[in-house]
């Protein structure tokens, strides 16, 4: 209607649906072409795929959502950590005292001040990464540490535990302090997950070139595909009590190392 009206279009973004019903945004530009005697010959229609430029631009918008939010939680970290140590004094001088129930009371302060001393500690490890610094290392080590220090969970839930590795996985550059983090977070987010006798599978893989990939798969409920895209953005969490910085933690050491992150769930499977 526009173009009938002789008007140009430049620019217009719509969404193209391919044939595999997948959508693809588009920069659509479009007008009448006609030759010098002024005869009508046609439309011209020029339609450029923005995929790209629209990841770009959603990364950049991340970035500076995440070093804001980082600026942030900085200093809510730094405000909240003083009146702690305080309250912990306090309750330890408490604990000492013989007093029926005032111990035990005393007692349970201090371990919520510790459990908010590591969402504290958590939150700052986010707002402010520090440089990795990455040594050659063997990947099915590590993942071997971090299912043994996340094994106490394991057992509990008497969930059964398999690392597959298909091809042969030399040294890799990493920081192994950061990755066994990184795998630890997975794995304890994969047992709070699943019901007992659950399974748990860490499959590596060697893509050359010093790449690798390591695939974690857990036999939990699945995460809706509405929800997915959600999972790694700071304080987004499904948990009651979760503190949403896990995941994100996760992506940001990946990250960190030249490498993405990626979820395939479906619910119920």
């Amino acid at each position: 209607a526009a173009l009938k009206r002789g008007e140009k279009i430049i620019g217009q973004e719509i969404a193209l649906e391919a044939t595999t019903g997948t959508e693809r945004p588009i920069s659509l530009s479009a007008s009448g072409i006609t030759n010098e005697d002024g005869l009508f010959l046609g439309y011209l229609f020029i339609l450029h795929d923005t995929t790209e430029v629209k990841r770009l631009q959603n990364e950049v918008k991340r970035n500076e959502r995440l070093t804001a939010l980082g600026n942030l939680a900085a200093g809510v970290a730094h405000e909240i950590r003083n009146p702690l140590s305080s309250i912990k004094g306090l309750a330890t001088f408490i604990a000492g005292k013989e007093q029926t129930g005032v111990a035990d009371a005393a007692r349970t302060m201090i371990e919520e001040v510790d459990r908010l001393n590591g969402v504290v500690a958590e939150l700052l490890d986010f707002a402010r990464p520090a440089a990795i610094t990455k040594t050659p290392q063997d990947i099915k080590l590590l993942v071997q540490d971090a299912l043994r220090l996340v094994g106490p969970d394991l057992q509990a839930k008497q969930i059964q535990t398999e690392v597959i590795q298909n091809d042969m996985l030399p040294p890799v550059m990493v920081n192994p302090e950061k990755l066994t983090q990184a795998l630890l977070n997975l794995f304890i987010n994969a047992v709070q997950a699943m019901e007992p006798d659950g399974s748990l599978q860490v499959a590596l893989r060697n893509n050359g070139d010093g790449d690798f990939s390591i695939a974690v798969k857990d036999s939990g409920c699945g995460i809706a595909e509405d929800m997915q895209a959600a999972l790694f953005t700071p304080y987004f969490t499904t948990k009651p009590n979760g503190t949403g910085l896990g995941l994100a933690i996760v992506d940001q050491i990946v990250e960190a190392h030249g490498g993405i992150i990626s979820i395939n769930s479906t619910p119920g499977t």
